[in-house]
């Protein structure tokens, strides 16, 4: 049963993005991953003058970071990393949303998984 919901979740975390636009393209490596963590998250925005914000969310049960980043328009960068170190076990809800003067523009949703290590207890 464990295997057959492990399939899932990576066949979901594959799939495209839920809310997904084509102005903001989420990527994060890997989708299944050993505790503790190092997750790397591609934010890919397509350039436009109305881009103000870019904010990354990263939600667990027990666990939950956001970085915003500001945006100059259409003279932001395309790509935006951001690395994350050390995530405990659980399952992650990683939200990019970009943000302009009058609001959300786009957002987009994946799904990761950090499990346990192999004879180490949570």
């Amino acid at each position: 049963m464990k295997r057959l919901a492990a399939i899932g979740l990576i066949a979901l975390a594959g799939a495209p993005s839920i809310h997904g636009d084509e102005r903001l393209t989420l990527k994060v490596s890997p989708v299944m991953a050993l505790a503790p963590a190092s997750v790397t998250i591609r934010a890919i925005v397509e350039p436009n003058e109305a881009n103000r914000l870019l904010s990354i969310a990263v939600i667990s049960g027990d666990y939950e970071r956001t970085s915003e980043v500001p945006l100059e328009g259409k003279n932001a960068p395309r790509l935006n990393v951001f690395e994350l170190r050390d995530l405990p076990t659980g399952l992650y809800e990683v939200q990019a949303t970009l943000v302009g003067e009058s609001g959300r523009i786009a957002a987009t949703t994946q799904l990761m998984k950090v499990q346990q290590s192999p004879g180490h207890s949570r």
